[in-house]
């Protein structure tokens, strides 16, 4: 720890003027950093539903969480008020205690156990004027005290966190300071123990009340253990003792205590147990100045603690003339070191973000390597694209071009339809139709290899496993199949989208190599009467072949090629528009690209299935997930804490 880490813990309230004009100017530091505060705890809210995404535990139930919400967010840019509060397990008289130090009855105290549910604050005059409560205690609802049995409550309330406050009636509490009565941290509500938790967060000194049979229970260990970590100044009162007879005992309880929790006390009270006194609201606290931290300025700070003519201590009165600037700075500093920790703060947050990424990228490139969609589509009719090709040159053609094409095909047309009536050859129709049974079977082939190998790839990743376990468990998928045959009849031989793709291509390419049209228009031309006798041996190996994934707008992939070969030179035959030589540069990638998208469209079907009923949004959750160590928020906290690091070294 630096010096100027040391320096905090030194006196935490002694009443030294250099001392607290140094204090001051450290506060002063803090409400410098109150905008860097802010913004680390925006992205702490933007990546928290990340986190839980990611399986990471709730932050709010880890301490750096209540360190920064709720003490260094709501308390590093308001005026310095030392927050107090009694705290302790059930049974241990907290309220009577609480009742004392406030001068005035605040909280009912009832013998029955874990009866407060919520905390009591005694204010300072003026100050709900001043402050919005709110905001200086998260999470609770300010509600003025009406009773002594506010804070009892009832089952009405429910789970609302309810914060009953009202101004100091005696005029003896400091302007500064606010005291607190608050649940029982180990009584059988939870609600209670996380209602107390909160105080603890917002709080710079904490009066542990501490009985024989409540000074080493393990919640009362945890509790205190984590309020010394933060640096929280404590004050010990052993109550309902029998005094001065166990003196020396409660010397053992207290190395027991400061053993387990690691909090060193400034000062040390016992309250002897008297009944007639309890019930007049009345407490004697007798300071055990032997017992306190051991270093002097401690011990000096009990030494002008506010004695009695029976050698009692004015505790209530003591706590009003603490150095509240140096406790407030102390506390503070404890909140930042926790926050600060690089093991157990916010950048181990952040780094469990990052190694449950990791997780994540890992399911990504098994699910890439083992879970690609394989498409093999069956050979695609040639003449759907060509006829597209035509279609776009019509209106540059010539009249005489036209007219010989128009014979031709009528020619042709006679030629094939004696073919079909001798079974030579199908009609248009019965081939689509083939070609669309053949097309139907490749993609349900294609879908039930893809869910094949998606079970094994979850058999060697249990992030993959955990994401698709809703997917991958029922064995009836037959509406998986239904989807996939619905889609594909409603697809269209040629679409809309690929019609304008075909025109938008050409068009492209005409601008690129306007020589090349002309020269198909010219020899259209030129070889219009001879036509007849052309022979067509334009033959492309593979054009439909797709050369590379089609991406889908779920960023599944979609990896196809055709089987077998096309022949493009069978459109010109049907056609009677003779043939085209490839030789032409650039007109052999052309054709590549418009049989692919038309092969791309047809396959997209499929990832539409997968999609909608087969993967929902998992992949695109995957990918989110994967990607979450790379978030620019994530980088912006990391380079907040850096910034906070240095200023407070």
């Amino acid at each position: 720890m630096s010096s100027a880490l040391r320096s905090d813990v030194s006196d935490p309230m002694s009443r030294q003027p250099l001392q607290t004009t140094a204090a001051l100017a450290e506060l002063t530091a803090f409400a410098a950093w109150a905008r860097s505060v802010e913004q680390l705890c925006d992205l702490i809210d933007s990546l928290r539903p990340l986190a839980f995404s990611l399986g990471l535990p709730d932050p709010s139930d880890t301490a750096w969480h209540g360190q920064l919400f709720g003490k260094l967010r709501p308390q590093a840019s308001r005026e310095p008020l030392l927050v107090a509060a009694v705290c302790g397990g059930t049974n241990t008289g907290k309220s009577l205690i609480a009742n004392a130090l406030a001068g005035s009855v605040i909280s009912r105290s009832i013998a029955e156990a874990a009866r407060t549910r919520h905390p009591v604050a005694s204010l300072p005059q003026g100050l709900a004027s001043r402050i919005d409560l709110a905001e200086l205690f998260p999470g609770f609802t300010p509600r003025p005290w009406s009773s002594a049995d506010d804070a009892i409550g009832s089952e009405a309330d429910g789970s609302e966190n309810v914060l009953v406050w009202r101004e100091d009636t005696t005029g003896k509490q400091s302007d500064r300071l606010v005291l607190l009565d608050t649940p029982d941290i180990d009584g059988p509500l939870r609600t209670n123990w996380q209602r107390a938790e909160c105080v603890r967060n917002a709080c710079d000194v904490l009066v542990a009340v501490l009985t024989q049979q409540k000074y080493n229970d393990a919640a009362v260990r945890e509790f205190f253990a984590a309020a010394g970590a933060a640096s929280k100044t404590v004050i010990v009162i052993f109550n309902m003792v029998e005094w001065p007879q166990q003196r020396e005992k409660i010397g053992g309880w207290l190395a027991t205590f400061r053993a387990e929790t690691g909090v060193e006390p400034v000062a040390v009270y016992a309250a002897p147990h008297h009944s007639g006194h309890a019930q007049a609201g009345r407490i004697d606290f007798f300071a055990m100045s032997e017992c306190a931290s051991p270093e002097p300025s401690h011990r000096q700070a009990v030494d002008h603690a506010h004695r009695r003519a029976d050698g009692s201590t004015d505790v209530g009165a003591s706590l009003s003339d603490f150095d509240f600037d140096r406790i407030k700075v102390r506390a503070m500093k404890g909140a930042f070191r926790v926050v600060l920790d690089s093991h157990t703060g916010v950048e181990a947050w952040l780094d469990d973000i990052q190694i449950h990424a990791r997780d994540w990228q890992q399911a990504q490139q098994l699910l890439a390597n083992e879970a690609t969609v394989r498409l093999e589509l069956p050979t695609a009719p040639s003449e759907i694209v060509w006829n597209e090709i035509w279609q776009w040159l019509e209106p540059q053609r010539s009249t005489l071009d036209l007219t010989v094409s128009a014979c031709y095909r009528f020619v042709v047309s006679r030629v094939l339809w004696v073919a079909r009536q001798t079974g030579l050859a199908k009609s248009e129709a019965e081939q689509r139709e083939d070609f669309s049974t053949k097309e139907l079977k490749s993609l349900k082939q294609a879908l039930g290899d893809f869910v094949q190998r998606l079970e094994d790839a979850c058999q060697h990743n249990g992030r993959l496993a955990e994401m698709l376990r809703g997917v991958l468990v029922d064995p009836d998928r037959t509406a998986w199949y239904a989807d996939l045959e619905r889609r594909h009849n409603n697809l269209p031989i040629v679409s809309d989208d690929y019609q304008k793709f075909v025109r938008g291509e050409l068009d492209r390419f005409s601008r690129a190599n306007p020589d090349t049209v002309k020269w198909i228009l010219a020899g259209l031309n030129v070889g219009a009467v001879a036509r007849p006798a052309v022979t067509v041996g334009l033959f492309v190996a593979g054009a439909a072949v797709v050369p590379a994934a089609a991406v889908t707008a779920s960023g599944l992939s979609l990896l196809m090629h055709s089987v077998g070969d096309i022949v493009v030179g069978a459109a010109a035959i049907t056609t009677g528009e003779g043939a085209l030589g490839l030789t032409v540069v650039g007109l052999k990638p052309l054709l590549e690209t418009l049989f692919a998208n038309w092969s791309a469209e047809r396959g997209r079907v499929l990832a539409e299935t997968l999609q909608g009923v087969v993967l929902g949004g998992r992949l695109e959750e995957i990918n989110r997930l994967a990607a979450a160590a790379a978030r620019p928020e994530v980088a912006e906290a990391r380079r907040l804490l850096l910034e906070c690091r240095q200023k407070f070294t």
